[in-house]
C-alpha cells in the first residue's frame, strides 16, 4: 500500500459529495463531466471528464458512470450499474460489464444495501459475477457531523414541518401540502416550510405525465399554513431542519435520500416511505417514521417508470396515494408530543453520527485509494467484503 499521496479525479455533482472524503491525504481533483446521457439515454452507462488542463492522475472515482479512458477507476453506484435500463440483453450492456470486471475496475461501491441487491440481481449468472462481486462492498453517504445534537429553540407551539426536495411531486410535496390542509381543517398548528424549485410532471418517473395535472397543486401552495422559500444552498437546508420538528420525505421514489440524513444530523427526525433505502438508517417510531408503500422486489414504488402515466387511471393511483401518505403523515406527526419528540430527535442525531459522519468516511477513503492503486488485488469496505452487510430504477437521490 502507498503511502503517498495520490493525485484523484472525482466529479463535481452533487451526489459525489455525500460519496467520497469530504478532507483528504490524497489530492482530489473535482472537475466537470459530459452528461452523455442527455445526448442519447442509450449511453447513460458512461461519462468523460473535462481534460484541461491536462494532468496525471493516478485514479479516478466515478459515480454512477463508468469513466472512459485507460486511468484506473474506483466506482460508487446508487441503483443499477451500469446504467443501461431496457438493454441488459445488448452488446453494449456487456461491454460496460466487461468494463467492470477488468483490472482497470479497482473497486465496486454501492452507497446502500438497497444497491447491492440491484446489482447482485443485474449479474445473476453472468459468467462475469464472481469477478464483479469480489469487487464489491457497501459504504453510506457521509456529511459532517457535529459534536453535539444543535440545540432546538421553539419559536412557538405550532408544529414546524421541513420539506425539501426539487423534484417536488417525487419526493412527497404533494403529501406535504395536503398535510398542511388536513391540519389545518382538524385544528393541529403546523406549519409548513418548502425550499423546492418546484419540478413535477413532464419526465420525473414517478410523475403524472399530463401537463395540466399539477395546475391545481400548484394553487394549493398558496395556503396560509405553507411557506415556500424555494431551493436553499446546503448551509441554510442544515438551519431550516435545525429549526423544524420534523422533515417530510413521503418520496415515491428514493434511492437514498441525502435529505434525510440531512435532517437527521441535524436532529430532525424524518417522516418517510418505506422504499429505497430509507429502512435501512429510519427505524419507525425509534428515530424517525416509516410510512408503508406499495412497491416491488427492489423496494420501489410499483407506480415508477409506468407505462400508464399520461393515463387518467395513473393520475387516480397517485391522487389516491397522496390522500394516504397525508392522512399517516398527520396521525404520526400529531401523535409525537414534547418528550417523545424530544427523545425521537436525540436518537435521529445519534443515528446520523454513527452511520454517517465523515470523519471516519475520510479515514475510508484515504486507505480504499491507496489499497486501490495496487493491481492485482480485490479492494474492499475497511478491507472487508460485505460481512454485516444484508443480502439484500430509475434513480436520482
Amino acid at each position: 500500500m502507498t503511502d503517498r499521496p495520490l493525485t484523484i479525479l472525482a466529479p463535481t455533482r452533487y451526489p459525489w459529495r455525500f460519496n467520497g472524503p469530504r478532507a483528504s491525504r490524497h489530492r482530489v481533483c473535482n472537475r466537470s463531466f459530459v452528461p452523455l446521457g442527455r445526448l442519447d439515454p442509450r449511453i447513460e452507462g458512461v461519462t468523460i471528464a473535462n481534460p484541461w488542463p491536462p494532468r496525471r492522475f493516478d485514479l479516478v472515482h466515478a459515480f454512477n458512470r463508468i469513466p472512459i479512458g485507460t486511468t484506473p477507476y474506483v466506482i460508487g453506484f446508487e441503483s443499477h450499474l451500469p446504467r443501461a435500463y431496457g438493454l441488459e440483453d445488448t452488446g453494449y450492456f456487456h461491454r460496460l460489464q466487461r468494463s467492470l470486471a477488468s483490472e482497470r475496475c479497482r473497486g465496486i461501491v454501492a452507497i446502500s444495501d438497497h444497491a447491492l441487491a440491484i446489482f447482485r440481481a443485474t449479474h445473476r449468472g453472468s459468467p462475469l459475477a464472481a469477478t464483479l462481486e469480489a469487487k464489491l462492498c457497501r459504504r453510506y453517504p457521509n456529511l459532517p457531523v457535529a459534536a453535539a445534537m444543535p440545540e432546538r429553540h421553539r419559536q412557538g407551539d405550532a408544529i414546524e414541518v421541513a420539506f425539501v426536495g426539487n423534484h417536488f411531486a417525487r419526493k412527497g410535496g404533494c403529501v406535504a401540502v395536503r398535510l398542511a390542509e388536513i391540519a389545518a381543517e382538524r385544528g393541529l398548528a403546523l406549519r409548513l416550510t418548502i425550499a423546492s424549485s418546484l419540478q413535477m410532471g413532464g419526465g420525473i418517473w414517478t410523475d403524472p405525465r399530463r401537463a395540466g395535472y399539477f395546475d391545481g397543486w400548484r394553487r394549493r401552495l398558496d395556503h396560509p399554513g405553507i411557506t415556500v422559500v424555494g431551493p436553499l444552498p446546503n448551509a441554510q437546508v442544515g438551519a431550516l431542519f435545525a429549526r423544524s420538528d420534523v422533515a417530510l420525505l413521503a418520496s415515491f421514489g428514493d434511492t437514498f435520500g441525502y435529505g434525510a440524513i440531512e435532517a437527521m444530523a441535524a436532529g430532525c427526525p424524518v417522516v418517510a416511505t418505506r422504499q429505497g433505502a430509507f429502512p435501512e438508517f429510519i427505524a419507525d417510531g425509534v428515530d424517525g417514521v416509516l410510512l408503508d408503500l406499495p412497491t416491488n422486489g427492489f423496494g420501489e414504488w410499483v407506480g415508477s417508470s409506468a407505462p400508464d402515466r399520461d393515463t387518467p387511471a395513473f393520475e387516480r393511483l397517485f391522487t389516491d396515494e397522496v390522500e394516504r401518505l397525508a392522512e399517516e403523515s398527520f396521525a404520526a406527526i400529531a401523535g409525537l408530543g414534547g418528550a417523545a419528540l424530544t427523545a425521537m430527535r436525540g436518537r435521529a442525531f445519534a443515528t446520523a453520527r454513527r452511520m454517517f459522519d465523515a470523519a471516519d468516511a475520510n479515514r475510508f477513503w484515504d486507505d480504499y485509494y491507496a489499497a486501490a492503486v495496487r493491481p492485482a488485488s480485490p479492494r474492499h469496505c475497511g478491507g472487508r467484503r460485505t460481512a454485516g452487510i444484508g443480502s439484500s430504477r430509475r434513480a436520482i437521490t
